[in-house]
């Protein structure tokens, strides 16, 4: 397995385990490229979850760009995509 391929790894892992602790956000699914996350407004903030979206993606030295919002009840559910530079995130265009 590559390098990146294991550090990717482990970084989903890792959120795996910090999911189980009981903190939100809460993952709901998770891949190399994206991460989806739910959490209650009213306990954290959208930037604490992108916070927790941006530590999946850095280990393959991309960024969190979000995909995604739905609601549902009082939870928030977002997907993000891991992207190869913060322009391409803002812009919208493809790169990663």
């Amino acid at each position: 397995m590559p390098p990146i391929a294991i550090r990717a790894a482990l970084g989903v892992l890792l959120l795996g385990l910090t999911g189980c602790a009981g903190g939100p956000p809460w993952p709901e699914a998770a891949s190399r490229d994206a991460i989806t996350l739910r959490w209650y407004p009213d306990e954290i903030s959208a930037a604490e979850a992108q916070q927790v979206a941006e530590a999946h993606c850095a280990p393959a030295r991309r960024i969190a760009a979000i995909a995604a919002v739905e609601r549902d009840g009082s939870a928030e559910i977002a997907t993000y995509r891991c992207r190869r530079d913060r322009v391409a995130a803002r812009s919208g265009t493809r790169s990663g």
